[in-house]
């Protein structure tokens, strides 16, 4: 995991995904039957060597998923020096469980957490005489845990525009390449850095007593502009320091501020670790397709990779619809029909 900095080369927690060279992947499936009940496999490519036992879906060996780890090693040049190159190792974790219902996988991976994926997932089966009807959905919850909204960062044009941007990879006009990049900027410059500094911020409020507090919200905005300079020396906990020159008497080393701390920074870990991702999911539904939304199909599974902006900010779903003949229903159908058009002959005949 990466540590972030504030002052002289600050990282904030979203600026990884600006780069090309991502660190994992997250793959996602979910096979559907008639029944209702599914089959889901989470798959994360990454370089970490921990993610089996800690991932940010919460999930494991401990709460009955199959897990399967597999490293292989390769080699990487540096951009640097051409002639410089190293060899790493690279893991895939794979989890596998079968559910009985849509609800049954809710319970695992759609509880509310600010430092876990929430992937809430939906299936309806309609009778419709001749045909039934099958639609699914996966929803991935917005990863951005920040207490600050970002609606007065982000305008309604810049929500259609993320909502409109094609599957990852593949190619965007020279324009909407240059609105993407001062869109970035507006989040990783502005919005993401002042919604760490204010979970931060009111973190201490939290500890400050009465004078504190006063002290703490007069020097509010000269702390910021502090911690963002581009020339700050301070280091990856810049409180205590701070604190100091201010006067301010917090007990950072107390176990209620340690608690607080820790608390803050797994939901930073979590949002940077979300956005640096490359994004697949897959669902898996038979029948005739009625409609869906997404980005391909090959036979009956529909196939899906948004880039992490499409559920960085609000919740995004993927779904599919098909149908399946009723074939008992067209044979009961047949049988009425004959039987009236046998009655009415009878008829005609006396």
């Amino acid at each position: 995991m990466k540590n972030y900095k504030v002052g002289s080369g600050l990282f904030c927690l979203f600026c990884f995904s600006l780069f090309p060279s991502c660190e994992h992947r997250v793959e996602t499936k979910a096979i559907v039957r008639e029944d209702g009940s599914l089959d889901k496999t989470i798959i994360l490519f990454t370089k970490q060597s921990k993610q089996e036992t800690k991932n940010y879906f919460g999930i494991g060996a401990e709460q009955g998923w199959e897990v399967s780890v597999d490293s292989t090693q390769s080699t990487t040049t540096s951009k640097e020096d051409s002639s410089k190159s190293k060899n790493e190792l690279k893991y895939t974790y794979s989890f596998s469980k079968s559910f009985q219902s849509a609800d049954v996988s809710n319970n695992e991976l759609a509880t509310p957490s600010d430092s876990l994926f929430r992937l809430t997932s939906k299936f309806e089966k309609k009778f419709r005489w001749f045909y039934t009807t099958y639609y699914y959905s996966d929803t991935y919850h917005a990863i951005n845990r920040f207490k600050l909204s970002a609606n007065d960062y982000l305008t309604e044009v810049d929500f259609q525009f993320i909502d409109n941007l094609p599957a990852e990879g593949n190619p965007i006009s020279k324009a909407d390449s240059l609105f993407l990049n001062k869109l970035n900027e507006r989040i990783f410059d502005h919005y993401a850095n002042r919604a760490y500094f204010e979970e931060y911020f009111q973190l201490l409020i939290g500890l400050a007593n009465a004078a504190q507090k006063e002290k703490l919200l007069k020097h509010q905005e000269s702390i910021y502009k502090l911690l963002f300079e581009k020339d700050s020396k301070l280091d990856n906990d810049p409180w205590p320091s701070l604190l100091d020159s201010l006067g301010i008497g917090i007990n950072v080393s107390s176990a209620e501020y340690r608690t607080r701390k820790a608390w803050a920074e797994s939901k930073f870990n979590f949002i940077s670790w979300a956005s640096e991702g490359k994004y697949r999911h897959t669902i898996v539904l038979d029948g005739q397709i009625v409609k869906h939304n997404a980005d391909s199909v090959a036979g009956n599974e529909f196939y899906w990779k948004p880039s992490y902006l499409k559920f960085a900010f609000k919740d995004y779903t993927f779904f599919a619809e098909t149908k399946k003949p009723n074939i008992a229903a067209w044979f009961a159908s047949i049988l009425v029909l004959l039987a009236v058009a046998w009655g009415l002959r009878r008829n005609i005949w006396k």
